[in-house]
């Protein structure tokens, strides 16, 4: 009998349409000079980024958890939209919800648009399935790890509406 797998996932829903997708999830990391913060979850905001490849952190962020740089040998270098910048990063455990941890993630430092503190990148993402709703003018989200072995196929559900009718 082959081994159970065990699913976590989490469900975020707007009671509007929303531009950005964004969920609190608690930031932990050792790599801190602030002994009362080692260890300790900060609850922060994270936006959820398909089209970002890493995750990362704000510059402020950094600064006020004290953080240290997992390699203080030299800087990593990323390339974006704004282009190329040399950065920091760090190791943290993220929350994501109470039954769903990402333990030992490289975050990287980069100041980025919006409010939240924290941005999810594919790094992330990739490890699970992601769908994104907007039923009756209201979004929603939801993310589960592992991936699910089936795939969701919208063109078969789509035929399949078109076909009750």
């Amino acid at each position: 009998m082959p081994d159970r797998v065990e699913h976590r996932g989490f469900f975020v829903s707007y009671n509007v349409l929303v531009n950005e997708l964004t969920s609190p999830i608690k930031f932990m990391s050792a790599l801190t000079a602030d002994e009362s913060l080692r260890n300790n979850p900060v609850t922060v905001d994270a936006l959820w980024d398909t089209g970002a490849v890493v995750t990362c952190m704000k510059p402020s962020l950094w600064d006020r958890l004290r953080l240290r740089p997992f390699d203080t040998n030299d800087r990593i270098e990323l390339a974006g939209i704004g282009g190329r910048v040399k950065t920091r990063f760090t190791i943290a455990n993220l929350i994501l919800a109470p039954n769903l941890e990402i333990e030992f993630c490289p975050v990287y430092v980069l100041d980025f648009p919006g409010d939240a503190e924290i941005l999810i990148g594919m790094d992330i993402i990739r490890k699970g399935d992601f769908v994104v709703c907007n039923t009756n003018e209201k979004t929603s989200f939801s993310f589960a790890i592992p991936p699910f072995p089936d795939r969701i196929n919208l063109v078969e559900k789509a035929e399949t509406a078109n076909n009750q009718n």
